[in-house]
């Protein structure tokens, strides 16, 4: 097959299975081979980079370039859904053009007034998980009172903002000053897990008990929420942040696991593909708190794949403030 462009991509320089660091990556050029039947060709614009690619990486070796969900232009097209100059999203790569099956992309129109690169966060993959986590599996009501982990997060910003306009009261969870700050700024109050009495300060918030907690964290500090649920408290649980760079997840440290029997708890995972089906009428009603000016999120933007594995390193130590996107230049 003929190479019929050029993309520079990012691979992994060593076995997934080490830690990662700021030098995990390089940037190496190559043909990419034209599309065939079925398939298109894109020009990335942004990319998002998420701590789930670790899992994915794991089980990778040197020469790897992980998957990443990206927005851009068709400049190639073998397949009747879309035309060249088409804005797309789609199950891309670290990479500057990606060539993909037509039928996992999908057509997007960025609604007026939103800037392009929320396509990969707050209407990607992180705004959908929090959307469908809120929406339908934690069902918060007026007045309840209920915490969100990994709150300054990708998924954790609108989660928090979520839970906030659906009328319960919120109190989001971060590790860090800046984050517990960022938080304040979208309207949410917040907690700093590694000052020594945060887990008072929940006491005073809700002294009778939280109602449940949207977990993107697991691990210590989940725990601990978990232990103050009230009788027929809920989790719904979609990520292990506190433990992405085990090779095997941490047991959740619970006091007492048979609390969940002798207070009547749910704990339900989820994955935003559990509903696919509703993407579309998902953002849609995102889009339209955005426009309303009730959501919004604070996005860590870095230009070039050369810059995005040190700043994956960072964020999977916790020192990334804000959702991570790639800006690829063009």
């Amino acid at each position: 097959m003929a190479a019929s462009v050029t993309t520079r991509e990012a691979r992994l320089t060593h076995d997934g299975a080490d830690p990662i660091t700021a030098g995990s990556f390089e940037v190496v050029e190559r043909g990419l081979p034209s599309a065939v039947d079925g398939e298109i060709v894109i020009d990335v614009r942004y990319a998002s980079l998420d701590p789930s690619q670790r899992i994915r990486l794991r089980s990778e070796s040197a020469g790897f370039v992980p998957p990443a969900g990206v927005v851009g232009t068709v400049v190639d097209s073998r397949s009747d859904r879309f035309g060249v100059g088409d804005t797309v999203i789609a199950p891309g790569a670290w990479a500057t053009t990606v060539c993909v099956p037509a039928a996992a992309a999908e057509r997007y129109e960025a609604p007026d007034g939103v800037a392009l690169h929320h396509a990969v966060g707050l209407l990607g993959l992180t705004g959908l998980t929090a959307y469908f986590g809120v929406t339908r599996v934690l069902r918060p009501l007026a007045g309840e009172k209920i915490v969100v982990t990994g709150a300054f997060g990708g998924v954790g910003q609108v989660a928090a903002q979520l839970v906030a306009a659906s009328g319960a009261d919120v109190l989001g969870i971060a590790g860090g000053p800046e984050k517990v700050d960022g938080l304040k700024r979208l309207g949410i109050p917040a907690l700093d897990h590694r000052t020594a009495d945060w887990t008072a300060e929940v006491d005073r918030w809700a002294p009778d008990g939280l109602h449940a907690v949207f977990d993107n964290v697991w691990g210590e500090a989940s725990a601990r929420l978990v232990e103050r649920l009230r009788p027929l408290g809920r989790v719904a649980l979609c990520g292990q942040m506190a433990g992405i760079g085990e090779a095997v997840i941490p047991p959740l440290p619970l006091d007492n696991w048979f609390r969940l029997v002798t207070r009547s708890l749910t704990v339900r995972g989820f994955r935003a593909v559990d509903f696919a089906a509703e993407n579309a009428g998902a953002r849609r009603a995102l889009a339209d708190m955005i426009a309303s000016g009730t959501l919004d999120q604070e996005v860590h933007l870095v230009s070039g794949w050369a810059a995005a594995g040190p700043a994956f390193a960072d964020l999977l130590a916790g020192r990334v403030v804000g959702k991570l996107v790639v800006e690829v230049p063009a």
